[in-house]
This record gives C-alpha cells, sequence and structure tokens, in this order.
C-alpha cells in the first residue's frame, strides 16, 4: 500500500482559510468606520470596534493584507514574491496600461464622487485628506496595494497552479467581494466585474502593482472630488 505525501503546492488551498480570517480581523478591529445594526425598537448598536486613526487604519491594512498574507505563501510554500504577482512582470506594457487609463481612472472617481452613497462614506478620513491631501493620497495606497496583494497576488497567482487560473480569479473576486461588505452598493456590484478584469490583466502583466496603481487613482481621484 502506498502513501501519497501531499506536495507543498497541494496544500496551498491553506491560503484560503488564511485570507479568511486576516480579513475578518480587518473587518471588525481595524475599520476606519464602524459598522453597526438598527431595527425597532432598538437604537443603532455597534458590531464592529471603534473607528481607527488614519495611520493605524492604513498600517493595518499593509500588515494584515498583505506581509502576513506573503510571509504565510513564501515561509509555507515557498513561494517567491514573483510567483505572488509582486515582481515587476512585464514592466514596458504594464507602464504602458498605467498611463493610457490615467484619464480613465479619474473619471472613474469623478463619477463615483457624485453619488450620496459613496459621499457618505469617502474619504474614509476628511479631515486628514483636508489638511494634506498629498500625504494622506499616499497614506492610502498602502490600503490599495495592499488590497491587491492579498486578492490578486497571493489568492490569484498563488492558488492558480493548485486551482486553476479562472478557478482562482474567480475565487479571489468573490472574496474581494464579500470584504465590499459595508461600503457603499454600487462599490460592491462594481467590485464584481473589476476583480475579474483585474485578475485577467495582471496574469497578462505577470504583476499586481499596475493595477494596484489604477485602483489606487481612482480612490484618491475619487476623494479629490468629494472634497472640491
Amino acid at each position: 500500500m502506498s502513501v501519497r505525501v501531499e506536495s507543498a503546492r497541494d496544500r496551498r488551498w491553506v491560503l484560503i482559510p488564511v485570507a479568511t480570517m486576516v480579513l475578518t480581523v480587518f473587518y471588525y478591529l481595524m475599520r476606519a468606520d464602524a459598522v453597526g445594526v438598527s431595527s425597532a425598537g432598538r437604537d443603532w448598536t455597534p458590531m464592529t470596534g471603534g473607528p481607527l486613526p488614519a495611520w493605524a487604519h492604513f498600517g493595518a491594512s499593509a500588515l494584515l493584507l498583505a506581509v502576513i498574507p506573503t510571509l504565510v505563501a513564501r515561509v509555507g510554500f515557498g513561494a517567491r514574491l514573483a510567483d505572488l504577482g509582486l515582481g515587476l512582470g512585464k514592466a514596458k506594457p504594464g507602464v504602458l496600461l498605467v498611463l493610457i487609463s490615467l484619464p480613465i481612472a479619474v473619471a472613474a472617481g469623478a463619477i463615483a464622487a457624485a453619488t450620496p452613497a459613496m459621499r457618505a462614506v469617502y474619504p474614509l478620513y476628511p479631515g486628514a485628506a483636508r489638511d494634506s491631501f498629498a500625504a494622506y493620497a499616499g497614506l492610502a495606497f498602502l490600503y490599495y496595494g495592499a488590497w491587491e496583494v492579498l486578492f490578486r497576488g497571493v489568492l490569484l497567482f498563488g492558488l492558480r497552479a493548485h486551482l486553476g487560473e479562472t478557478t482562482a480569479n474567480v475565487l479571489q473576486t468573490a472574496l474581494s467581494v464579500l470584504a465590499h461588505f459595508g461600503r457603499p452598493w454600487n462599490e460592491t456590484v462594481a467590485a464584481i466585474p473589476a476583480g475579474l478584469v483585474f485578475g485577467k490583466v495582471d496574469v497578462k502583466l505577470g504583476s499586481v502593482w499596475y493595477v494596484a496603481v489604477i485602483h489606487w487613482v481612482v480612490g484618491a481621484s475619487m476623494d479629490w472630488f468629494i472634497l472640491r
């Protein structure tokens, strides 16, 4: 009788519960706002921890959504950064894509800024954004970059050899959409096609960073237009 030894590649499914755990901690304890519930006969009651200051929220984004999952993939499965889409990939087409997409990203931010639901949530820290928008936007890249590292990097690149590219892309998109719960409905709905397209583009370019920049520009532009 032969006993099959599970390889490191076979065990990469562990990345899914790791992502689930860091997202749960981030959602409930490391928020920029508070999510609660209100019903007939009851006052509003918070279901999450109190809002954190900007530096703590964005720093927690980097630690929980990027650093920890990446370390698990590297130490647990020997994945190189390039294997997770964290290298430069195809730099020339990547930079070209960013340059072409910048006006589209700014326009998308302006459109989002015009919706009441988005204005009710963003900027996450209006005071900090007004005081020094450049510094605030730079700090916010920790969040957008970490988001891309977790979903399109660790989950998509990390699992595509194990699950297949299409399944891994659908999985990371599904988890990304769920992670938007508590945000405006239009943002959550838009995350469905955006997640699938962003994942496909990242695989083609071999890197998550170009989409990360585009994603960040959309968010930063939206904040800018809301404040103006």
